[in-house]
């Protein structure tokens, strides 16, 4: 075995390999440097560490069997191909073995040129002249080079391979010049076609424009290439086919904007990167007509964990031609409502299964509740995460003015995804196919199925769900079922072998980041609703027609702003901001921004309306009132249409199908209305033993006084207070009713009466713009 190169191949040898040396079987251990490592396999000596050179020169030097892992680091051949690179490294190898040692890994004999007497630069001469035979052109001074850096680096071959170089973007060519090109394409999106041709003159045109003052009529044209490198650095970059395709796409590739950051980064916490996106759930339901309608799901994933932070199931119909009635799909109002999900808890409705509670689950319960007191033994197994960025899609509802100022007043940054390209925002676009295959498919009642060539026969002839059953249904799955369920993408960097759940993941996350609780206080949350600039009047003020007058407990905080006259606002004059849900319009709140504080408002016909309405019902009715002559401002009338389609609803046959009307849909529940204060909090419990009757007071303030009583404070008790002459208490009452006996009463009532009590008097007085008035009185809230 000795003689043949087979066995004597030292490129073969590798960690764990088997090797003959010194008549014994040895195992490399280990290969660090120029130093191999080598443990017997009797056991009868120690492990030996040899030089390479060494080994692979002894006489019965042989390699029995290979090992597993090469000698060379295969994360040394990053960028190259791996087998190629490995092919590669082992010749330079045993090049520079033999231009070392003067004999080749696995021979015995000198070849010619590298024998016993010869130096090391007759040795690199000889294998130059080798190389020279085979087709490759290196010199003996460079294969010296070689050497001392194959020496340097503890006769390492990664170092002889030549490095891989890193193509130039765009060649020598200015980086104005390319800019330029870029920037003339663009503009020409929208445009008819032309040529390269065309393009550089404009390109020419534009750098003249820019770079004349500064570098010359000489200096603009040496930014500008050849023509022929022009057409090269055109195809180079894409913009060549790009004036190649149709308008329609060449617009859509100019508007769509670069990917941020040069790339997926990382993400290490929960709620750092968050994606958002709608799709159709090919679920039909109960609409508020009682008719199907579609639906449609938007949801918000958290990248770090693939935890669904919250989901929103709304309508989706296109407007009717026949009846002129307009169409319905996601809004800002739903995004923003979807949003407000994410910052607190989700309760287990009752029905859902005790495996959906937090209690129940991975999460970590118990610290999470002594963090945030909103955790209780009815929350649902899903975390509470604040998204600090959102991937949204560049969808109308995404760019509007109302998400976009919600995501600023909470302090969430955006980054628009590109058009036409979903991998931008992956974690949505999997979890509606999961959502699809593990969810959809089995509400056997409404589902469509996945196209419309596959959809069943008699769906809507169906026992529909409502859209508010809908919700719960995915909420309950998703705490349940996606929550809890190990995900392939979800490894703990400790335990690379172990497939976590999402709710495993936040528990590894959150125990190195940390959660802070962040509830949201009922005015805050009045932040999501929609915004309307209102001018308030003695008789309200007027939204969609509706006109909204102040609670009875706001009724002078109204008054304050009313006596102020306008805003001061910049670009407002007299308007003043004003909140509102559309799904639930019968309450707004205006915002008096001087003392920061809320007045709640009321619609001036609410107690004409007692069954769940929406401001889509309104507008349907205003739209139906309009066509049959009337006036979008008789709110009345619209109000009594609104209250008798609910009568007719209610007092009419149900119809054949088990499809009947339901209330409306009202989207998800905000808790934007202030806890009502309980006036008996705080107060001890009283024994009502102790409890005496109380005697009866004079009906008139000139009545003689009834007789001195005896205390009926309880007994054993010292608060008696100033006592009479005769030791006996006097009555509580008695210092504000005049004595007929002595006069003392009245006149130490006046002597005692403060000065204050003159002054309230006076300012309540001056509070009343026109206190003679009566009539104007009566006419603050007419209209």
């Amino acid at each position: 075995m000795a003689g043949t190169d087979e066995g004597r191949s030292a490129g073969s040898l590798s960690i764990g390999a088997l090797v003959r040396w010194h008549q014994r079987e040895w195992e490399v251990a280990e290969w660090q440097g120029p130093l191999v490592t080598l443990v017997p396999q009797d056991g009868a000596e120690a492990p030996r560490a040899v030089s390479f050179r060494w080994l692979v020169s002894a006489e019965d030097f042989a390699v029995v069997s290979g090992g597993a892992a090469p000698a060379a680091g295969g994360a040394a051949l990053e960028g190259r191909g791996r087998l190629e690179g490995q092919e590669e490294a082992e010749l330079w190898q045993a090049r520079m073995v033999e231009i070392d040692t003067g004999l080749a890994p696995g021979r015995s004999e000198h070849a010619r040129g590298f024998g016993p007497d010869t130096t090391l630069a007759q040795r690199c001469a000889a294998m130059s002249a080798r190389l020279a035979a085979d087709g490759i052109r290196c010199s003996a001074h460079t294969l010296a080079d070689k050497r001392r850096k194959w020496k340097a680096a503890g006769e390492n071959p990664v170092v002889l391979l030549p490095a891989g170089r890193e193509k130039r973007p765009g060649g020598f060519t200015d980086p104005r010049c390319l800019s330029a090109m870029q920037e003339v394409v663009a503009r020409r999106a929208h445009a008819s076609d032309v040529t390269i041709d065309v393009i550089r003159e404009e390109v020419e045109d534009l750098l003249h424009s820019r770079y004349a003052k500064e570098l010359g009529s000489a200096g603009v044209a040496a930014l500008l290439p050849s023509r022929s490198t022009f057409y090269l650095r055109m195809k180079e970059s894409g913009l060549a086919d790009a004036l190649g395709q149709p308008t329609r796409s060449r617009a859509a590739l100019a508007s769509t904007p670069p990917l941020p950051h040069g790339g997926r980064e990382v993400v290490l916490r929960p709620g750092q990167v968050t994606q958002t996106d709608t799709t159709p759930l090919r679920i039909l339901a109960r609409g508020d007509d009682g008719r199907p309608t579609a639906t449609e799901l938007t949801s918000l994933i958290d990248v770090a964990n693939h935890t669904v932070c919250a989901l929103m199931i709304t309508p989706s119909r296109p407007r009717d031609a026949e009846s002129g009635q307009a169409g319905q799909a996601t809004r800002a109002i739903d995004l923003t409502l979807m949003l407000a999900q994410a910052f607190a808890p989700w309760p287990v409705m009752p029905g859902w299964d005790p495996l959906s509670a937090a209690a129940a689950s991975s999460l970590p319960f118990g610290a999470l509740r002594a963090a945030d007191e909103r955790f209780t033994e009815a929350t649902a197994a899903r975390p509470v995460i604040r998204p600090e960025l959102i991937i949204y899609d560049q969808g109308s509802p995404y760019v509007s003015e109302h998400f976009t100022e919600v995501c600023d007043r909470l302090r969430i940054a955006r980054r628009p995804a590109r058009k036409k390209t979903p991998t931008d925002k992956p974690l949505p676009e999997h979890f509606f196919v999961t959502l699809a295959h593990r969810f959809s498919q089995h509400v056997t009642h409404g589902w469509q199925g996945r196209s419309h060539k596959k959809r069943g026969r008699g769906i809507d002839r169906m026992p529909l769900y409502t859209i508010a059953e809908l919700q719960q249904m995915a909420q309950e799955w998703v705490a349940l079922e996606y929550q809890q369920t190990p995900d392939a993408g979800l490894r703990d960097p400790f335990r690379p072998h172990v497939v976590l759940s999402p709710n495993k993941m936040y528990a590894v996350q959150v125990a190195r980041s940390g959660y802070r609780a962040v509830p949201l206080s009922p005015a805050e949350n009045r932040s999501f609703l929609l915004r309307q600039w209102v001018r308030p009047g003695k008789g309200g003020f007027m939204i969609d027609y509706r006109i909204y007058q102040p609670i009875a407990q706001d009724a002078g905080h109204y008054r304050e702003i009313l006596l102020r006259g306008g805003s001061k606002l910049p670009g407002r004059g007299d308007q003043w901001e004003c909140r509102f849900n559309p799904y639930h319009p019968e309450r707004v709140w205006l915002y008096d921004h001087t003392a920061g504080t809320w007045v709640t408002c009321d619609f001036r016909l609410r107690h004409l309306l007692h069954d769940p309405w929406t401001a889509d019902m309104w507008q349907e009715h205003a739209e139906r009132h309009l066509a049959a002559g009337g006036s979008k401002q008789d709110e009345e009338a619209i109000a009594l249409s609104l209250a008798q389609r609910d009568r007719r609803r209610r007092s009419r046959r149900p119809p054949p199908k088990r499809t009947g009307a339901e209330p409306p849909f009202q989207g998800l529940e905000l808790e934007t209305e202030q806890p009502s204060q309980d006036p008996y909090a705080g107060l001890e419990e009283f024994d009502l033993s102790t409890l005496r009757p109380y005697p009866a007071l004079p009906i008139s303030p000139m009545a003689p006084p009834s007789a001195p009583a005896t205390s009926l404070l309880p007994a054993g008790s010292n608060d008696v207070g100033p006592t009479s002459g005769s030791g006996l208490a006097p009555h509580p009452l008695a210092a504000l009713f005049p004595d007929d006996g002595d006069g003392s009463g009245p006149q130490a009532l006046t002597a005692e009466a403060p000065a204050s009590v003159d002054e309230v008097v006076d300012a309540e007085l001056l509070d009343d713009p026109n206190p003679d008035d009566d009539e104007a009185e009566n006419d603050v809230w007419d209209v």
